[in-house]
């Protein structure tokens, strides 16, 4: 079973706790992808705390242009060059076009090996990119119906290809186990206030991550001013994705814990909020 591993490296917001570092979470996916989403300052120490060298990084991939999501961005640069490694920069249109100009290799989407990832523009107060993570993991086959098939076409039947057996034209949907999805989806927002364009686009998510910088302290419309979004805000748009698993994070510096974010989210059918240096695993 495809295994995902989710490492949240700085949990919190514009404004920095000893407790909660800037933005930053590091991904990793079971064909060896290595991403990391957001460079807040000093990410690059919490990845080689966890014995994770910023020259390993596959991308980064930076929501919007904010001081707290890219301060640690030239740092991972500068260890990266002096590896001799170039990372890959995935970025708004706008910022991936300065970097670009100053030398950076940056994009706006990017496609490797079963996985891509792609922007899709959220509600901030700046341009700003939600990344869309999509892995195409093949197609569960009914053993049954696949009897006697060669190799050659099982592997590409697995594969989304049909194949001819017998004289007839099988398409992998014809033998596939009754409910198996071809695809497998995660979706991080960055900031955002609530943004029905981004939930359109996205259509549907296994995983969301989405920010949740106020709890229910704050006027919901306040927050959306701000460019932001509550927990109650997250839980509307896991709701309208249909995520399996809501990760709330970007919070703000006023929330001394996590109770209060926590407390709202298990109204969700399965939520999580962690802390800087918490890992979360999805199994696939």
């Amino acid at each position: 079973m495809p295994l995902l591993k989710l490492l949240f490296l700085g949990t919190g917001g514009a404004v920095p706790r000893a407790d909660r570092r800037m933005p930053g979470i590091y991904l990793e996916d079971w064909e060896g992808h290595r991403v990391l989403l957001d460079a807040g300052e000093g990410v690059q120490y919490a990845l080689m705390a966890n014995g994770i060298s910023p020259a390993s990084l596959s991308y980064v991939a930076i929501t919007h242009g904010h001081e707290d999501h890219v301060l640690g961005l030239p740092g991972l640069l500068s260890t990266a060059k002096m590896a001799g490694k170039s990372l890959k920069v995935l970025a708004p249109p706008r910022l991936a076009s300065a970097l670009s100009r100053g030398g950076v290799e940056a994009a706006t989407s990017a496609s490797d090996r079963h996985m891509s990832i792609r922007c899709v523009e959220v509600c901030h107060t700046v341009e700003a990119c939600g990344w869309l993570f999509e892995w195409d993991v093949g197609f569960k086959l009914d053993l049954s119906k696949v009897e006697g098939f060669p190799k050659q076409a099982l592997t590409k039947l697995i594969r989304g290809e049909a194949v001819e057996v017998g004289g007839r034209v099988v398409r992998p949907e014809d033998v596939a186990e009754p409910g198996h999805r071809r695809w497998r989806r995660l979706f991080y927002t960055g900031d955002t206030g609530p943004c029905p364009k981004a939930l359109e686009a996205v259509g549907w998510t296994d995983v969301l991550i989405h920010e949740a910088t106020f709890a229910d302290d704050v006027e919901p419309a306040k927050a959306h001013e701000e460019g932001h979004s509550t927990v109650l805000d997250a839980i509307e748009a896991a709701k309208a994705l249909g995520a399996r698993l809501l990760i709330l994070t970007h919070i703000s510096a006023r929330y001394d814990d996590l109770g209060r974010h926590r407390a709202l989210a298990a109204s969700y059918r399965h939520a999580v909020v962690p802390e800087d240096g918490d890992w979360v695993l999805v199994r696939f």
